[in-house]
């Protein structure tokens, strides 16, 4: 049965109290290819539907916080493997929330995403015959968007104390930065402050946007582009009358935030002359903060998200020693748990077998006597769409820092992606390693 929060419940949640002018969607930005996270993203899930601790998806963490903070209007564009996201959020009933969906046959790029969702069917055609944004033109002013593939700790209380700088500072677009490595400014878009200003609360600093280098190694500053935006619909409006196709080889193109979007809003981009009407703002999180870009990077969230370091929704019952599903055959006398770890519902863990550290096993898997798991998780049985598969880890063999999409794992694998084989494959798995990234174009 749907889910009908009380008015009660609403009243208390602040983004649910602003008035009708000033109200909040929530974009969440999931149509992206995942392309370094193939063949998982081919084949069986969109990177936004990446479980994390067992069952709850990326957007889904998103999904949550927006609810938390009152915000009862959500959106979403997608593209890859776009009817799994629908089939796991529908309508937004099962949330209590309206959900409703922009379909890209190919993606438009971050800021064809963010307009179609603000704009709905008045946003901008590029390209002739492209599906038409079936979500309502949003008379709000403001949208929350984060990317799709961001897991983080940033909660419905800091998206407040985001909203209220926002407000306060006369922003057009706020941005969340969080500090990195240095070493690892070739690897993100970095901001370059003004005017800043020192908080207590959650988000330690605010200030102007004065400079934006997209993965630059040399770049000033370490303040990462954390992919987490409040935008204006005023400034969306003026940005998708400048909006062009996302593709190699367009003149003049203006289709992605951190390449075209930011420069121009600092006069930096020759081909988007819009002025300095719209102030660009940053709020400084220090917090956890992940961007599942690789497979590595989904090993790593999850190790952070068992060990407690990342905020979040559990998906089955607590134990001393991580999480248990319902319905698990597992003698606990005769087999060895190093925490953290998770055992999803209706699992079989036989006798021997060592789980963890750091395992998350979903649901439905049967784990042979004698077998070890570590580092590693095992996706669930709803992953799956085309058939059932065999969901089984066979006597005595190891898996070690690997994603398993399924399949009877029976040889000993490290630092792997492992598949079920399909046609093209050959019988049997389909084991890569874990660092493989497809060459060429998609097919």
């Amino acid at each position: 049965m749907p889910i009908e929060f009380g008015h009660k419940t609403w009243n208390e949640r602040w983004a649910a109290q602003l008035p009708p002018h000033q109200s909040l969607r929530g974009s969440i930005l999931a149509a992206g290819l995942g392309r370094r996270l193939e063949p998982l993203t081919k084949h069986h899930l969109p990177k936004p539907l990446f479980p994390i601790g067992g069952r709850v998806p990326i957007a889904e963490l998103w999904v949550r916080k927006m609810i938390e903070a009152g915000i009862s209007d959500v959106s979403m564009n997608v593209c890859v493997l776009a009817d799994s996201i629908r089939r796991h959020f529908d309508n937004g009933a099962a949330f209590g929330i309206n959900i409703g969906f922009v379909h890209e046959d190919v993606p438009t790029g971050t800021l064809g995403g963010v307009c179609k969702q603000a704009l709905g069917p008045h946003a901008k055609t590029v390209v002739a015959g492209e599906p038409r944004p079936d979500v309502a033109n949003f008379e709000g002013s403001t949208l929350l968007v984060p990317s799709g593939d961001i897991v983080t700790s940033f909660d419905a209380t800091l998206i407040q104390e985001m909203y209220d700088l926002h407000r306060r500072r006369g922003a057009a677009l706020t941005m969340v930065v969080n500090p990195i490595p240095a070493a690892r400014r070739k690897d993100f878009g970095t901001v370059i402050l003004d005017a800043t200003e020192d908080h207590r609360g959650g988000l330690r600093q605010s200030g102007r946007i004065v400079g934006f280098a997209e993965k630059d190694p040399n770049s000033p500053s370490n303040l990462n582009n954390a992919s987490i935006y409040l935008i204006e619909t005023e400034l969306l409006r003026t940005l998708d009358a400048l909006r062009t196709e996302a593709a190699v080889g367009v003149d003049a193109p203006f289709y992605d935030f951190g390449k075209h979007v930011f420069p121009a809003l600092l006069g930096q981009l020759p081909q988007a002359r819009i002025g300095t009407d719209y102030p660009m703002l940053a709020v400084r999180y220090d917090g956890e903060w992940f961007d599942v870009g690789t497979k590595r990077d989904y090993l790593r969230v999850n190790e952070h998200y068992l060990a407690g370091k990342i905020a979040g929704p559990t998906s089955y019952s607590p134990t001393a020693w991580g999480q248990c599903g319902d319905g698990v055959e597992m003698d606990l006398r005769h087999v060895r748990i190093v925490p953290p770890v998770v055992i999803g519902s209706r699992c079989t863990i036989e006798s021997g077998a060592q789980l963890g550290p750091h395992a998350v096993i979903g649901d439905g898997w049967t784990v042979g006597a004698n077998a070890v798991i570590q580092h590693s998780v095992l996706w669930g049985a709803e992953t799956h769409h085309a058939r059932p598969l065999p969901m089984e880890v066979a006597p005595g063999v190891r898996i070690s820092r690997c994603i398993v999409a399924g399949g009877r794992v029976d040889r000993d694998v490290e630092d792997a992606t492992v598949r079920p084989a399909d046609d093209n494959d050959g019988p049997g798995l389909a084991v890569l390693s874990i660092d493989s990234v497809p060459q060429g174009p998609r097919a």
